[in-house]
């Protein structure tokens, strides 16, 4: 895995609590950052599945300190405005500045699109698009402080790529992949790159949770995912985290706008 020297920076993880975001948080924090780990630590209407809870948020908290880095856990709604300014307020009160932000926060659902509720809609927007631009926009002006930061959103082969059935997921994270873009080009001047990362089929809570939404097994998910593969093989989370290791690394500094498919051939099947 590629380590790079993150020590005395500051990364803030969205769904931290479980699967990818506990991944990315680790590793980074191995990697010499210290950790503001924000979940929403509630379930939802949507999705009928369990989202990430308090106990698993605290459990990441106490697993980056056990690494000798410093850690702060934050319960925030990534869909809404006043409580992510008030957690990248705490972060930069809490550790004195923002380096890194991955914006990771996300929730699926499936049916046919002519027969997703309004609210289903909101909900998949909202968390997988939305939270980005929020998130974005309120640690904008910190990263702006120092040139080097990085700004990491994980969108989906979904994003690149129609997939039927998952219409409103499909959609927010094309939208991640054009507002990726968009913020690159702002945030250049000032030595900040914005990269998106594709994953394919990734074992994780999500795809486990829909499986559980759609009355299936999670090795029935997982095969519907593995046929848009070259490598029918379930990507690991640590895959994807490595990914972002190297673009939050000085060896990527000229590396921005950029979409990076880690998804078994996904993309050219």
């Amino acid at each position: 895995m590629v380590t790079p020297n993150l020590e005395g920076k500051v990364a803030l993880v969205t769904g931290a609590a479980r699967g990818q975001g506990r991944e990315h948080c680790l590793a980074l924090a191995r990697a010499g950052a210290a950790i503001a780990a924000l979940d929403i630590c509630r379930d939802l209407e949507v999705p009928t599945y369990p989202l990430g809870t308090r106990a698993e948020l605290d459990a990441v908290v106490a697993a980056v300190e056990d690494l000798d880095r410093p850690a702060l856990g934050l319960v925030a709604d990534v869909r809404s405005a006043d409580e992510v300014a008030a957690a990248v307020a705490e972060t930069v009160a809490t550790f004195g500045r923002l380096d890194i932000v991955v914006n990771n926060a996300a929730i699926a659902g499936s049916g046919p699109f002519w027969e997703l509720t309004e609210e289903q809609w909101d909900a998949v927007v909202d968390t997988d698009l939305k939270s980005v631009w929020l998130v974005s926009k309120y640690a904008a002006p910190h990263l702006l402080k120092r040139p080097g930061g990085r700004i990491v959103n994980i969108s989906s082969t979904a994003g690149a790529r129609g997939l039927a059935h998952f219409a409103h997921y499909s959609a927010a994270k094309h939208g991640v992949i054009g507002l990726t873009r968009s913020m690159a080009v702002e945030l250049a001047p000032y030595g900040v790159t914005v990269n998106a990362i594709l994953p394919g089929a990734v074992a994780s809570p999500m795809l486990d949770g829909l499986a559980e939404e759609l009355g299936v097994t999670p090795a029935d998910i997982h095969r519907v995912f593995l046929h848009h593969q070259l490598f029918e093989e379930v990507l690991e989370p640590r895959e994807i985290t490595e990914a972002l290791l190297w673009l939050v690394s000085d060896s990527a500094r000229h590396i921005t706008g950029h979409c990076l498919a880690v998804d078994g051939g996904w993309l050219v099947k």
